[in-house]
């Protein structure tokens, strides 16, 4: 990858060559530096114009808020197995045992 005044060129894993546009460029400065600089490969999205490809650059999605609750739910079901049920089977595997339903009585 380079990054010069007027976007960057990018070496795609078949060997191509594709452009970045300079304004892609500036949206995405940091990650294109990060990822040059650690050898790391980004996700594109390339588009065709005639002979020659032009890349887009696909940023990571991140919910941070998400990623918060995913931690306390995980730290809760770890707490679980302390209470002293001998008789459920572990956490790991209790995720994968269906629900039993009850039927109402008609």
């Amino acid at each position: 990858m380079q990054i010069h005044a007027h976007g960057a060129l990018v070496r795609l894993e078949n060997g191509e060559l594709a452009s970045i546009s300079e304004r892609e460029v500036e949206a995405y400065r940091k990650l294109l530096e990060r990822a040059m600089q650690s050898d790391r490969e980004i996700e594109l999205a390339i588009v065709q114009h005639d002979r020659h490809l032009e890349a887009k650059v696909l940023p990571l999605q991140r919910d941070d808020a998400f990623e918060e609750q995913l931690l306390r739910f995980n730290k809760e079901d770890d707490g679980d197995d302390a209470e002293g049920d001998r008789d459920a089977p572990p956490s790991r595997r209790r995720r994968f045992v269906p629900k039993k339903r009850v039927d109402p009585q008609p």
